[in-house]
Order: structure tokens, then sequence, then C-alpha cells
């Protein structure tokens, strides 16, 4: 596990990687991989939520189901997908970034996921997440699973594993992001432990770079000066902020 100063050293660290490289920033560095739809303190409401989510945005904008979650997800509804991003500047950020001030004296994260290996692996150990791509029918079968409020596990036919799943970018922040996400079926536990349970190891699949707290605000500088700011990824849609405040707290975001 790397740890970096400054935004040369990260540069430095990524050299020589090849493949589909994903990457994803967490600001405090104990965090382990797990969509906030799947904690403790979220995991008994959140589908509720999200399947109302998915009903309101379909009547009022008709996206199909997969981009009603995917802008529930950039607007902080708890979900079963996490974040990444094709960007090893936007996964830098946001290690560094922390909007509520908790984690300023803390080492920062960015996993650094490798795409292709992983997507192997669940090829070579016959997994049915395997067969699922952005443009398979099955992706969308089990969308309407879950918004349906049925069995997602489909039998022997569920997902087995997370999968990587392409954007739709139908609203500017995934576009500025270059985000996809990686989405949970039937498992319920952090990728650390399920990649255990299948006895493949966290190295085969990702490592870490840890990004020293006190450097954090030098950072930040360096990518502002670079067009990635706080301003540039993050964008505001004031009817779909109002929704989720209405779903979260019963009134709207003021």
């Amino acid at each position: 596990m790397d740890k970096v100063t400054s935004y040369d050293e990260f540069c430095e660290a990524l050299n020589g990687r090849g493949d589909v490289i994903l990457f994803r920033g967490q600001p405090v560095s104990d965090f382990v991989l797990i969509p906030s739809g799947l904690r403790e303190n979220h995991i008994n409401k959140a589908d509720a939520q999200m399947f109302r989510f998915v009903d309101e945005m379909q009547k009022v904008f008709g996206y199909d189901e997969l981009t009603c979650i995917e802008i529930a997800q950039h607007f902080s509804l708890p979900t079963r997908m996490l974040d990444f991003s094709y960007s090893y500047t936007v996964g830098l950020f946001f290690a560094c970034f922390d909007a509520k001030g908790r984690y300023g004296d803390k080492d920062g994260k960015v996993y650094v996921f490798n795409k292709s290996r992983y997507e192997w692996i669940l090829r070579n150990h016959k997994k049915n997440s395997a067969n699922v791509v952005r443009s398979n029918e099955y992706l969308y079968k089990w969308l309407q699973h879950y918004v349906d409020k049925s069995d997602t596990r489909m039998g022997d036919d569920g997902l087995d594993m997370p999968i990587f799943v392409e954007a739709t970018r139908q609203f500017d922040r995934l576009y500025s992001q270059r985000g996809l996400f990686l989405l949970w079926g039937k498992d319920e536990i952090c990728l650390e432990k399920i990649l255990k349970n299948e006895g493949i190891e966290e190295k085969d699949v990702f490592d870490t770079i840890v990004i020293s707290a006190e450097h954090k605000p030098k950072i930040l500088e360096d990518l502002a000066r670079k067009h990635i700011s706080e301003d540039s990824l993050f964008m505001n849609v004031g009817r779909i902020k109002d929704l989720v405040s209405t779903i979260k707290y019963g009134n709207p975001s003021k």
C-alpha cells in the first residue's frame, strides 16, 4: 500500500498499470467496499426508499430503472451501488474532499480497481454475473425484479457477485465524473468479504493508495488548477434534490 503526499507522487504510483483501471476515492482510509444501502443504519429502509424514488422519477422524467437508481446514488439516497470513476483525478479528489469536515485529520484512500481482471475472474469462476453487461436484457430483468419488490435472487440465476454497470450518463454529474457503478445483487456484505468467501485474493482485484491527511488541502489546490473541483464535479438539479429530501426527511430541501 503506497502513501503519497502530492499529486505528482500519486501519478507516479500509477505508472505501469495496464488493463481497464477504475478509481474510487475515500476521505478516510479504513473504509470497506459496501454500498450505503447495505450499511447497518440504512439496510432496513433503503430498498423501500428506492422503490418510491424510482416510481416518482419515472412519472416525472420517464427514465428507465437503471438511470433512476444512478441518479439516486448521486443525490445521496442509499442504494445497492458504489461509485467508481475512469478518472484517476476524480478518484484522488474524493480521497481528499470532505464536504462535512469530518475527516480532515484522517488519511484518505484511493482504490485502484482492475476491472478487466475482475471480470475475467467472474468468468473463470463461472459466475452468473459474468454474463451481465450494460446492454444485456438480463440486467434489466434483475432491475425489474428489484423495483417490483420481488425476489432479486431469481432462483439460481441471480447476481451472484457484484457487477460493474456503465452509467447511462443522462445528466451532467455522471458525465463530469466519468462515472460508473459497482452493483450488488444477492450478497449484502462488503466486497472484501465476498472475495474472501470465493477464495479470491484482494490483490488480484484491487489495491489502494493512501493519501496523507496533512497534504489533502494542497492536493485539492493542485487538482483545482486542473479543473477538478467541487464546482466542476457536482451539478445541482433542484427538483431531484427536493425529491430525495422529501423521501428521506419528509420535507423538501431549502
